[in-house]
């Protein structure tokens, strides 16, 4: 009987192991993902910020210095958003119209 009761011990130990470790899995791959898409969502926003100043200079509109949240750096040849911790350097191709 003693046998039987060291061999539940360590079977209830080695599944509470394996649970833990799936559970670690599923916690650091939902943070991940997380991440993933906050990270898109600023290169998107980047993005659309960009298109905005373009048309604004475009039509020769006042372009602020703080748009959608990103702070903006340049805009002779190059525009440089920042936000937080992130940059995003875009520049002009050809000629401006």
């Amino acid at each position: 009987m003693k046998l039987r009761r060291g061999f539940l011990l360590i079977d209830a130990v080695v599944g509470m192991c394996i649970i833990s470790a799936m559970t670690a899995i599923v916690f650091f791959w939902t943070k991940n993902q997380r991440t993933i898409v906050e990270r898109l969502y600023i290169s998107d926003l980047a993005a659309r910020t960009v298109v905005n100043v373009l048309v604004r200079d475009l039509v020769k509109c006042d372009v602020s210095s703080s748009l959608n949240g990103f702070e903006l750096v340049g805009l002779d040849g190059k525009i440089v958003l920042k936000i937080n911790d992130h940059v995003f350097g875009y520049r002009f191709e050809g000629e401006k119209r």
